[in-house]
């Protein structure tokens, strides 16, 4: 629904962030695609599925980045859609490694810290793609990480 928002206030010259646009339709594309490859019966086996998607879907939000605004200002939905990609990433592996490699079957911290935190992750990341807002501070963080200029 984000990279259609971004499409219509494109088309109606009412928003013209390219940058904001990309991120947006890449997002859809790896949603998408992992929601129709992704079998019903969910097994421990698909973390890594998904783990793969966000790295994937990082190294192309990356590569356009620097393909397609390489001068361009760093914009928030850039900042928060690649950190939202590594945080989910992590868990993603991190539950594969325990439900999978060590066989654990029962619940236990990881398991609620992974449900509700790649959630929250994925809110954030659609909340900030379509309002393009660092309501968090995560860009002013990082611009001040790394010294670059607003």
């Amino acid at each position: 629904m984000a990279s259609l928002l971004h499409v219509s206030f494109y088309i109606l010259a009412v928003n013209k962030n390219v940058q904001a646009l990309a991120c947006a339709s890449i997002l859809a594309v790896s949603y998408s695609l992992s929601d129709l490859t992704t079998p019903a019966n969910f097994e421990s086996f698909d973390f890594v599925i998904y783990f793969l998607y966000d790295v994937v879907t990082l190294a192309a939000i990356v590569l356009a980045k620097y393909l397609l605004f390489r001068n361009a200002q760093k914009h928030s939905c850039y900042v928060y859609c690649c950190t939202g990609l590594a945080i989910n990433a992590v868990l993603f592996l991190a539950m594969f490694i325990d439900s999978h490699l060590l066989g654990t079957k029962e619940p236990w911290a990881l398991w609620y810290f992974y449900s509700s935190t790649v959630n929250i992750v994925d809110l954030i990341m659609v909340s900030v793609v379509i309002l393009n807002r660092d309501f968090l501070g995560l860009q002013l963080m990082t611009r001040k990480l790394l010294n670059e200029k607003p």
